[in-house]
């Protein structure tokens, strides 16, 4: 079902993010997201809970992130299709999260490029048997048949990357959610998919591979690009202005709060104490906040 790109961006909390099923939003003349649910991974949504897009050019579909496993990738595939025939022959992962790329060998089974940076695949070599473990851990059956396939194409810096009568910025930004994520940026509509540097009405994960202080300095590379619309990697598409809010300004709070915890003489055990009220609206908030805090007071612990 394709929804209207205004009523998508006019909404506080999409119902379509409450959804199992993906959700096609045209953001541009031939231009797509696809939205999955805000929750967890689950048997139910075949990993697929983040955001995808897809562009359609003459001689086929360009696709932005495959997808969680193999099943995952075949629902990508039929969301495609309620859009156009047209097969997906190139494939770009932002960033080395599973649903960023396990669904890539089903796609690459048709023939599809892979593409991706040097830093992402780096990152998605080294976290794959523990991203494997866990996916299996929540999806269960609906793992089978993923065979985790890294892109064959690298890139180290920003590059233009064609198809057809389509043209897009494939630019590479740094360690944000994870070590090598990218965004990819299509300056004749002013969109901007951003990958997981940009969470809405989700609350963002600051985990293990993440680094809280480069991801802030990410959104000088978006603010510098003042997209008119964002694709995020959680959530529907949205402005600029409730990226900040959701993401941005939610990392400023954390790095502020603990800084001055830290300053204080606080500990870890004292963490609970900074009030995350402010961001409760976000999905997840329950299940999340306390360890974003700890993380991030565990990066500045040793800056």
């Amino acid at each position: 079902m394709i929804k209207p790109l205004l009523a998508v961006l006019t909404l506080t909390l999409s119902p379509m993010a409450q959804a199992e099923e993906l959700q096609v939003v045209e953001v541009a003349s031939n231009t797509y997201a696809i939205v999955g649910p805000l929750t967890d991974r689950s048997p139910e949504n075949y990993g697929n809970n983040a955001t995808f897009g897809f562009v359609v050019s003459d001689p086929g579909v360009l696709l932005i992130d495959s997808g969680g496993s193999w099943k995952g990738a075949e629902r990508i595939e039929a969301a495609i299709k309620t859009v156009t025939d047209k097969p997906v022959v190139k494939v770009i992962n932002t960033g080395g999260q599973d649903h960023r790329w396990f669904g890539n060998d089903y796609f690459a089974q048709q023939g599809a490029e892979l593409i991706s940076s040097v830093t992402t695949q780096a990152d998605q070599k080294a976290r794959e048997a523990q991203q494997v473990q866990r996916i299996t851990n929540l999806i269960g059956d609906a793992y089978q048949g993923t065979n985790p396939t890294y892109a064959n194409t690298l890139i180290e810096t920003e590059s233009a990357i064609t198809l057809g009568n389509r043209s897009v910025q494939f630019i590479p930004v740094g360690h944000t959610h994870t070590p090598g994520e990218n965004f990819v940026w299509l300056p004749e509509f002013s969109v901007l998919y951003t990958g997981d540097t940009v969470y809405v009405d989700r609350m963002l994960g600051v985990a293990p591979q993440s680094q809280h202080r480069t991801w802030i300095e990410a959104f000088e590379v978006i603010e510098s690009l003042d997209p008119k619309v964002i694709v995020p990697g959680h959530g529907a598409p949205t402005t600029l202005e409730k990226a900040k809010a959701d993401t941005l300004n939610y990392l400023r709070f954390l790095r502020e709060k603990v800084g001055e915890l830290i300053e204080d003489g606080g500990d870890m055990q004292s963490l609970s104490s900074i009030d995350q009220s402010a961001f409760s609206y976000l999905e997840v908030y329950e299940e999340i906040h306390g360890r974003n805090a700890l993380r991030v007071f565990e990066e500045m612990e040793w800056e």
